[in-house]
């Protein structure tokens, strides 16, 4: 499908905008997951000679304001987080969050050469469209976590230590994958911290047990936030003091620099799903 050291473009569905503190300090999402591919491909490119390295463009379309790429140009998709609550797309005024179901479903059914990311909402749009669940949970995850990886997750993200870390923000969850995707990891709160499903040609085969390569994936999703860093943690867990609560601020901010697999694991998996590595 890809050659190597070829250029990539991906559309990046944006779903909010970053609170003003962290806009101001690390830029808008663009900016954002532009840093997340571009130091997470640097590693990648060095092994390679100067001309065989591999480009992209990342071009940001507001699918709030229902605007949308026109696919067939691109050769992934990566939706973003966002403050709004997935399963709440059927209210009033969410007209915006069921059109973009809508499109994921397609995107996913129709274009199976284009590859799908999602991050944290992203991760729920995708369950959602798919024919998985979203539901409220018990309490926020805040902050960097430790995962426990599934045997598959393990070998999508190159892990053999089987824990995962990132930093999460969420108080929605998937607790019930879509059929034909395997889950890649999970937390004592939530039994899917993300998920992938295979393309066809390897979906008939008992994934769990077999050979593949990355590129056989179709979707990647992460509930966790490989863009965060520890910078941008510790001022949303400031912005969000009052709705997090006082003792929960203070174990996420504990914790804001502890390890940070984004980059180098998760970073590195969404490059390897788009053939370069």
């Amino acid at each position: 499908m890809f050659e190597p050291g070829t250029h990539r473009r991906i559309a990046l569905l944006i779903c909010d905008v970053p609170v003003d503190t962290i806009r101001e300090e690390h830029g808008d999402y663009t900016r954002i997951f532009g840093t997340l591919l571009e130091e997470s491909l640097k590693p990648i490119n060095e092994t390679h000679p100067a001309d065989s390295q591999t480009t992209f463009t990342l071009e940001p379309f507001d699918v709030r304001a229902q605007v949308y790429p026109n696919d067939d140009e691109y050769d992934a998709i990566l939706i973003t987080g966002s403050a709004s609550t997935a399963h709440e797309y059927e209210q009033p005024g969410r007209e915006w969050m069921k059109k973009l179901i809508e499109y994921v479903r397609a995107v996913a059914t129709e274009k199976p050469r284009i590859k799908i990311f999602g991050i944290c909402f992203g991760h729920q749009i995708v369950a959602l469209a798919m024919g998985g669940t979203c539901v409220r949970n018990t309490r926020f995850e805040v902050s960097a976590t430790k995962l426990q990886l599934t045997e598959l997750g393990k070998r999508v993200y190159g892990v053999e230590s089987g824990v995962l870390n990132i930093h999460l923000m969420n108080r929605d969850h998937v607790p019930t994958e879509p059929p034909s995707f395997h889950v890649l990891a999970s937390s004592s709160q939530s039994p899917n911290h993300g998920m992938v499903l295979f393309s066809q040609s390897e979906s008939s085969k008992d994934i769990s047990h077999s050979n593949f390569r990355l590129t056989d994936i179709h979707i990647l999703t992460s509930q966790g936030h490989p863009e965060f860093t520890e910078s941008i943690m510790h001022l949303l867990l400031t912005w969000r003091r009052e709705l997090l609560g006082p003792e929960l601020v203070h174990d996420g901010e504990s914790r804001a620099g502890n390890q940070n697999d984004g980059i180098a694991v998760i970073g590195k998996a969404i490059w390897g799903v788009m053939g370069v590595d």
